[in-house]
């Protein structure tokens, strides 16, 4: 059995990886207006960024399952850090003046496809990590420890940049570099995973069961249905509740710092308690479901937060849930959780753009799409539970 620092020491990746993310997105009113840049030129970026993470997840993935996950956790982290330090390095000279925008725009591009390919590396590392060193009967718990961790993150990261802030409009952007750093050190003090050989036979098998291609299909559009949320927030905030600009831009920062840390408590205090992942997978698809249709009709009064909260709570149970089962029984989990993160990546860029057009289309229903895709959920969950009980009456769906 493992220590429980271990486990402390990759929730903290994790975590950083989560905090380092929102630390950025909170500094883009800062990045416009010290370093020139426009929204445009900053939403490519993070879009070249996305695109390196999804296409390389599942290649640093089936890495891990041949090589070991400490050399390619070490790894990524470096490169991570490397391109951190590039991107800071380039938005520093910006505000001082010692480059033009155009000049610094490969360079920037290049940071960012840096990033993306070597970050891509962590977060199905750390999961495949943390089930080597687990009980195999605790897959649940320690995914949704994983699952909280990055959650953590997402609510720290507003609170690391506000004391910063103090010191000048750009020092938050050190946290880039701190937690990354930190992440690496941490690394370097974790054992060597468990050595596995991977047969002839395992690695020709190329093919995925049925369930669990359902199972990546209900994170794909998890993922659609978060991202459509998310986007749509702020012009809902402005068109609905009537706040200004810089009043809903405060207010989103709020609530998805509160979503995250709801999320937090949710895993850390239920979630890791349940014994088997179908029922954590059932319950979440049920809040998910009850929680998108109280916010589709109490949307513009003060009635859509507990509707918010339950889609939340929700979330916080589907996620380790469909985590656990795809990893269940498996030799191969890094690639298994390679491809994870690619739905997620891919879901969250499929709802962004999604939710975005169709809220342009129509803005008195601005959670059409979302619940189109929480319908799709539903379904497809309820479709894979009667099959597999008409399989066998004795054994739980998925």
């Amino acid at each position: 059995m493992s220590s429980p620092t271990h486990f402390q020491k990759i929730n903290w990746i994790v975590a950083s990886q989560g905090a380092a993310q929102v630390i950025l997105l909170t500094q883009i009113p800062l990045i416009i207006k010290y370093c020139g840049l426009d929204l445009a030129t900053l939403g490519a970026l993070v879009a070249v960024s996305t695109f390196c993470l999804m296409i390389a997840g599942p290649i640093w993935g089936e890495l891990g399952d041949k090589i070991g996950r400490k050399p390619i956790l070490l790894f990524g982290l470096s490169g991570a850090l490397l391109s951190q330090v590039l991107f800071v390095a380039l938005l520093v000279a910006l505000a001082q003046g010692h480059l033009e925008t155009n000049s610094a725009l490969i360079a920037l591009v290049a940071s960012r496809v840096l990033y993306g390919l070597n970050a891509a590396a962590i977060f199905p590392c750390c999961q495949a990590w943390a089930l080597e060193l687990g009980e195999k009967d605790q897959q649940l718990s320690i995914l949704s420890g994983i699952s909280a961790a990055a959650n953590l993150g997402r609510g720290l990261g507003p609170l690391l940049a506000l004391p910063a802030l103090i010191a000048g409009s750009l020092w938050p952007l050190l946290w880039l570099l701190l937690l990354p750093f930190s992440a690496l050190i941490l690394t370097l003090f974790l054992p060597q995973s468990p050595e596995k050989t991977i047969t002839a036979k395992e690695t020709e098998k190329t093919n995925l069961p049925t369930a669990t291609i359902s199972l990546f299909t209900i994170a794909l559009l998890g993922t659609v249905s978060i991202g459509q949320l998310q986007v749509v927030m702020g012009p809902v905030l402005q068109d609905l509740y009537g706040l200004s600009a810089l009043g809903a831009s405060s207010t989103t920062a709020v609530l998805l710092a509160s979503v995250a840390i709801c999320g937090f408590l949710v895993q850390v205090g239920l979630v890791r308690k349940i014994e088997r992942p179908q029922i954590s997978l059932m319950i979440g698809v049920l809040c998910v479901c009850l929680g998108t249709m109280t916010l589709s009709l109490t949307l513009g009064s003060a009635l859509a937060a507990p509707g918010l909260m339950l889609f939340v709570i929700g979330v916080a149970f589907l996620v380790p849930g469909y985590s656990a089962l795809v990893s269940r029984g498996q030799q191969r989990s890094g690639r298994l959780f390679g491809l994870l993160s690619l739905m997620h990546t891919g879901g969250y860029t499929i709802g962004f753009a999604l939710g975005g057009w169709l809220y342009e289309q129509s803005s008195s229903q601005p959670l059409i799409g979302m619940l189109f895709s929480v319908s799709l959920i539903a379904i497809l969950t309820l479709t894979n539970f009667v099959i597999s009980w008409k399989k066998s009456p004795n054994v739980s769906a998925i």
